[in-house]
């Protein structure tokens, strides 16, 4: 296997009836998804879609979004997935960026795409994805043959243009390559011990990194099967879902991870069957992975870090949760990082320094259309993550923080999730995020954001008085505010630029 429509194709050979796909009632055989991407194949190069084309997808999880992405590869055309977080405003963005020839969408997204659709210069076609019944696919590709179509597709071409999520300005669209993709495949199930019988959960948006190629797309590769969830993650039907389909890995996001260690029915289920959780994407407090730990006791944990232009790179495997369970991980296989200065020499042990991960290895391609970004992102074949990270012994590194958000104040570097790991283990918050506000005195001085858990009751006296017992002094916020909840963009990141915003009105701030 060599391209994303390689996997059907193989395994409709080597398992023809086993379940590809499981969603509710409906189930998909690897000989069945192999002709129906097939058939989407067939169908857009009757289109006109050509390879390198792009075709873009608009829907929630489900079978025919699986489809849809193996028979967009299969033509040689690349992925556009789209956000259905995004407002009319962003999702036009990409569109005129992505110019898609096709564009594959639910009928409950229309009113989006009418207005992020109206009046562009070049609109693409429009089809169906699914309807209410789940069979909008099926009438469209109903008269196209069930045979391979007659295109080769490069290992080295671009499979996925996926745009990130833009917390500081305009998203940006990043290439990768299919031969990059399955670099991830191979390392992943190598560092993670994966084997053909696994039962993987898809619950993350399927338009992520996450929820296409670490859930879904590596459940695939294996020869899996992928369990999709649609909708909205709610614990008690996850846990239903994992009992009910004997699921064996879960992919998750550290609030996933948190709701399921943390919701009291935990113990009313049958999860003994879950056996293996990757997690990343964001970091996850020590509390909740320390709950999770215990809750799940039968389950080796994976930290997966990496980014949409980085891909996955480091690893914190589960014999690594023993001694460095609050660290990142350590070089991914197959990846190749370094921790350098501003200078770009390698930082000693202790010591703080910027990721960076060498292009070749796992790295995009470059952002789409955008040369100038590209120059400043890749330098001398190495991608800058713009994440800070201490070095610890034994090949581990520890995530500080992210550059842009680093506190400058007094001369000293204070690292945001430093201090909101400290004030997330207080027994009251339920999420903080620290950011930097001006300080005469110091330039800057850190501030907290704080939600709190639904019942619970804590002042800014009582936060404080705990940071004193958990924070040197330097690195104690001087403020604290109170939220309901915290801004987020489409991707379910804080947006730490709105917080700031109202604090640094008519003044600059160097970071």
């Amino acid at each position: 296997m060599l391209v994303i429509g390689d996997i059907s194709r193989a395994h409709a050979r080597r398992c023809p009836d086993k379940a590809a796909l499981v969603m509710g009632e409906q189930i998909m055989s690897y000989a069945e998804l192999d002709q129906q991407s097939n058939r989407l194949a067939h169908a857009l190069i009757a289109e006109g879609v050509a390879s390198d084309d792009r075709v873009a997808l608009l829907g929630m999880n489900s079978i025919d979004y699986a489809v849809a992405l193996h028979g967009i590869a299969k033509c040689g055309a690349i992925v556009v997935p789209l956000n259905f977080r995004l407002a009319a405003a962003e999702a036009r963005q990409v569109l005129e960026d992505a110019e898609p020839a096709v564009l594959i969408a639910e009928p409950a997204f229309d009113a989006l795409l009418h207005e992020a659709l109206e009046g562009l210069a070049r609109p693409p076609t429009r089809w169906t994805l699914c309807d209410d019944s789940g069979a909008g696919l099926a009438a469209r590709l109903a008269n196209q043959p069930a045979d391979p179509v007659d295109c080769v597709v490069d290992p080295e071409s671009a499979a996925t243009l996926l745009f990130t999520s833009g917390t500081t300005g305009r998203a940006k669209g990043v290439l990768m390559s299919h031969a990059v993709i399955f670099r991830m495949f191979a390392a992943t199930a190598i560092e993670a011990r994966l084997t053909h019988d696994a039962v993987v959960l898809v619950a993350a948006p399927m338009f992520h990194l996450a929820g296409m190629n670490l859930a879904l797309n590596q459940a695939l590769y294996l020869g899996g099967t992928a369990v999709l969830h649609r909708g909205r993650f709610e614990v008690d039907a996850i846990f239903r879902l994992i009992e009910r389909q004997r699921i064996s890995l879960a992919v998750l996001v550290p609030t996933m991870v948190a709701a399921m260690a943390f919701d009291p029915q935990v113990g009313s289920f049958d999860l003994a069957c879950l056996n293996k959780v990757f997690y990343g994407s964001a970091p996850i407090t020590p509390v909740a992975l320390a709950k999770a730990r215990e809750v799940f006791a039968q389950v080796a944990f994976t930290q997966l870090y990496g980014s949409t232009e980085c891909g996955m790179v480091a690893v914190l495997r589960p014999e690594d949760h023993q001694r460095w369970s609050q660290c990142t991980g350590r070089e991914a296989l197959l990846s190749r990082l370094r921790i350098v200065d501003e200078s770009g020499a390698d930082v000693a042990p202790g010591a703080v320094g910027e990721i960076i991960a060498e292009q070749r290895h796992i790295g995009m391609l470059g952002y789409w259309r955008n040369d100038a970004a590209t120059r400043e992102a890749i330098v001398d074949g190495w991608i800058r993550s713009g994440d800070l990270a201490r070095v610890e012994a034994d090949g581990v590194f520890t995530i500080v923080d992210r550059l842009k958000d680093v506190i400058i104040s007094g001369g000293e570097n204070l690292y945001p999730k430093e201090i909101e790991a400290a004030i997330a283990a207080h027994p009251a918050v339920a999420e903080v995020a620290v950011f930097g506000v001006p300080d005469e005195a110091y330039g800057e001085s850190p501030c907290a954001a704080v939600v709190l858990r639904a019942g619970q009751q804590a002042t800014a006296e009582a936060l404080q008085a705990w940071c004193v017992q958990h924070l040197a002094r330097y690195k104690r916020p001087r403020r604290f505010e109170f939220h309901a909840a915290l801004p987020r963009n489409a991707s379910d990141k804080v947006l730490k630029t709105a917080l700031r915003a109202p604090h640094w009105q008519g003044r600059s701030r160097m970071i």
